[in-house]
């Protein structure tokens, strides 16, 4: 392939041009002394994003630095003197060193600790090199502890990314609890489930929508990924149209001060090779800074016809002119191919066919993907004074993912001779514009000693877009012995049809965090929504439908009698517009959707603050769910209403300075209670929601100094059965179904230094004991999980 053959030619130039293009000042500050070191906590864990200031004899500031993620630091171009070191971080309490430099030297290998604030005695204060993160924006829109957030979040830092070697968002999203890959996509967005309730491939990222269902796209790129926030429960009061279950908000990385430089390069099982590119730090004029983050992946998989060629750039520019206001201006842009996969076709009593895991029975050369997006992103801030904080963000995506030649997709189950039925589908154009605006304004006040932390807020989505479609329909295949390449009759033009669909939506929203007396935190919160969504579907006549809802409210209660203990109940309601793409046999869109949820819950915090767990119980209702119409597969019905209920609970951080681990188990009691349509699905459990799923992932460093960098990791993921259903008469719903399984994984990493550069091997072993499994079920086919998976991985940073 092209894209494979100029790997090392992609690699080498980009490399080459941020290093030249930057690398001046520093050769030209060689002649001055240097000051470098390592800012580390009590239990020696790197702090990562800790304030550097270099002052001098007369308290000038010189200059200032961040640590970086393994809590390094370097000022370079220092004249001779001496200095005090100033460090500050969020939770420590800030700490001074000197040094005294003479002529033409350099003082390296400095190591500052901090110790605890004695407001909150945390060893814990970075999302990067570290387990458990403290404080979380994504329930709330500000930066909030997350012991004080009467709603339940998980947050999945960087350093697990890294240790487990995620690839895709659904296979981070695995350490959280109640949380399910699907298959809805078909491998090529990013799909699960939350408290049972299906994303329909909603994300957030920074805060901002993307929505694959409709869009389309490649799925969500790693290598420009800081963190990941799961709010579980309903989120509409700050973010408007969403799923009940939950949503996950996608933190991408923001440039440094410092700079730094990082090339993986990994090798995995099926001829897999992926290599990132991260660099970042100050670009040619004060106060700029920039970050380039590089992807590119070149993979076969162990399913037949099945592989991805691709490339993902991520460009950033943020000019910070004073400590008040801050622009950042984000751009992506990708290319290449992927390829749908409709996983293992069932067998007429509902299970997985008895077949080997790697047969596709699509044509080898249908279902590719060749696709094409890009984005612009601008946020913004600007602080009017201490306590109130005005921020807005604006972002444009374009998306073009149309399946050539032709798509291949399973109908119904495969017959007692081992024949197959399939569906053909044609689709010469798929692309999709949005654009959106959000605009928060932040307040801090106290009135009669109680203080308020107040937002409001206004956003504005806008989506449009356009394909078209035919269908044919390709021979039967033979399971057990395959016949590809017969000839088909292609298309009738005639029935070839144009969909034109969008959406224009409107928010405001304000919402209150008030602290009381006796530990008690409030929150409240209120949305009003005005949302038009057009839809021709099938039809010449383009239909639309208005919608202006009830306000969405939500409401919390938490109280935190020990520091290291909270009890918490909240209610909130939900509000999801009418789903794109999705038309009744009229022609009509569906109606939109509504959902109600009840929580109580526990947060504790162990060991002196380095662990935490979250344990919840919680009842969600949701109405007018969208489903495919039973008597003609092309369209939508809306069943009245279900309901999922359950109990989670999350587990992260350090048991000891050198053992780290994250995990959660989740019980899922999940049913749909009202379906008027024929046949009806009141009293089935909902698909894809497993009763009982859980993980648990753990990080062990040797502490003897002879070995000290060599890092031993162990886990398993398990999840008992899931369910889907089809009506092949439009009569009755058959059950399909994939059993329970439980696989194990492991790592081994060494990380070394050689004078300024770190560099780390690392290996994972995915399914360890080559376990055979199915990850999920659609109705007439499942997905079969990964064989044994080995993937080596070598990184240099400096």
């Amino acid at each position: 392939m092209l894209l494979g053959s100029n790997l090392i030619r992609w690699s080498f130039m980009i490399f080459a041009i941020v290093t030249f293009s930057l690398s001046p000042c520093s050769v030209c500050a060689q002649s001055s002394g240097r000051i470098a070191g390592t800012v580390v906590d009590e239990g020696g864990g790197a702090v990562t994003g800790a304030k550097v200031t270099l002052v001098d004899s007369v308290g000038t500031v010189q200059r200032t630095a961040s640590t970086d993620s393994n809590g390094g630091f370097s000022i370079s171009g220092v004249a001779s003197g001496a200095y005090k070191i100033r460090v500050e971080r969020k939770e420590f309490e800030a700490s001074e060193v000197t040094v005294d430099l003479g002529p033409n030297s350099s003082s390296e290998g400095l190591r500052i600790i901090l110790h605890v604030a004695a407001v909150r005695q945390s060893v814990t204060v970075s999302d990067v090199g570290v387990y458990l993160v403290p404080d979380a924006s994504g329930a709330t829109k500000t930066d909030t502890p997350i012991m004080q957030t009467p709603i339940s979040v998980q947050v999945i830092p960087q350093q697990v990314l890294s240790d487990q070697q995620a690839i895709r968002v659904d296979d981070a999203l695995q350490n959280v609890s109640g949380v399910i890959p699907t298959n809805d996509s078909y491998g090529t967005n990013d799909s699960f489930t939350i408290r049972g309730f299906d994303q329909l491939e909603m994300t957030y990222e920074d805060g901002l929508r993307l929505d694959q269902y409709s869009n389309g796209g490649f799925p969500l790129d790693l290598a420009n990924i800081e963190k990941i926030e799961v709010v579980k429960g309903p989120a509409s009061v700050l973010y408007g149209q969403a799923e009940p279950g939950g949503m996950v908000n996608i933190v991408t990385k923001r440039p440094l001060e410092q700079s730094h430089y990082s090339l993986q390069q990994q090798f995995g099982s099926y001829d897999f090779y992926r290599t990132t590119f991260d660099a970042t730090g100050p670009l040619f004029v004060k106060n700029l800074y920039y970050r380039f983050n590089l992807d590119y992946e070149n993979a076969n998989s162990f399913r037949d016809f099945i592989y991805t060629d691709q490339i993902a750039l991520f460009p950033t520019i943020e000019w910070k002119p004073n400590e008040r206001n801050q622009i950042m201006a984000q751009f992506m842009y990708a290319t290449g191919t992927i390829k749908t996969d409709n996983g293992i076709p069932l067998l007429m009593d509902g299970t997985p066919a008895n077949v080997s895991i790697r047969n596709n029975y699509a044509e080898p050369d249908s279902n590719r993907v060749p696709t094409t997006q890009y984005s612009i992103k601008v946020l913004g801030s600007h602080q009017f004074s201490d306590n109130w904080k005005f921020t807005a963000a604006y972002k444009s995506g374009y998306y073009d993912s149309p399946v050539v030649p032709y798509g291949i997709f399973y109908i119904g189950d495969v017959d007692a001779n081992g024949d197959l039925q399939r569906f053909g589908a044609t689709e010469n154009y798929f692309y999709h514009w949005t654009h959106q605006v959000a605009a928060d304004l932040t307040g801090k006040f106290t009135i009669h000693g109680i203080q308020n932390t107040v937002l409001a807020g206004f956003d504005y989505y806008y989506q449009d877009g356009h394909y078209d479609a035919n269908f044919f329909f390709p021979a039967p295949i033979n399971i057990y012995n395959p016949v590809y390449g017969q000839p088909f009759d292609p298309p009738d033009p005639a029935n070839n049809f144009v969909v034109h669909n969008g959406q224009q939506a409107y928010g405001a929203y304000f919402q209150d965090q008030i602290t009381l007396p006796a530990h008690l935190f409030l929150l409240a919160g209120l949305r009003f929504d005005r949302v038009d969504t057009y839809n021709n579907g099938y039809d010449p006549a383009a239909s639309s439908i208005h919608d202006s809802p009830a306000p969405t409210p939500r409401a919390g209660i938490l109280w935190q009698p020990l520091q290291a203990a909270s009890i918490y109940f909240s209610y909130s309601g939900n509000y999801g517009a009418t789903p794109l793409g999705s038309v009744t046999p009229d022609g009509k869109p569906l109606p939109p959707q509504s959902a109600q949820q009840y929580e109580f819950g526990v947060k504790t915090e162990w060991l002196n603050r380095r662990l935490s767990a979250t344990t919840s119980i919680y009842q969600i209702t949701k109405q007018n769910i969208p489903t495919t119409d039973p008597s003609n597969p092309l369209y939508s019905v809306a069943i009245g209403e279900a309901r999922s209920r359950g109990f989670e609970l999350d587990v992260s951080g350090q048991i000891t300075p050198n053992w780290k681990i994250i995990g959660g188990y989740s019980y899922i009691d999940c049913i749909t209670t009202k379906d008027d349509n024929l046949p009806s699905l009141a009293g089935l459990r909902f698909p894809g929601a497993p009763t009982n799923s859980g993980s648990l992932w753990s990080v062990y460093e040797l502490p003897d100094p002879r070995l000290k960098g060599l890092r031993f990791g162990a886990g398993v993921v398990g999840r008992t059965s899931e369910v889907a259903y089809e009506s092949p008469d439009g009569v009755t719903y058959l059950t399909d179904r994939i059993p329970g399984f439980a696989i194990m994984n492991a790592m081994v990493a060494y990380t070394w230094h050689w004078e300024r550069a770190t560099l780390s091997a690392q290996l994972n072993i995915d399914n360890l004991l080559n376990h055979r499994y199915f990850s999920a079920v659609n109705p007439g086919s499942a997905m079969p999980g990964a064989p044994i998976t080995v993937m080596p991985a070598i990184r240099v940073n400096f």
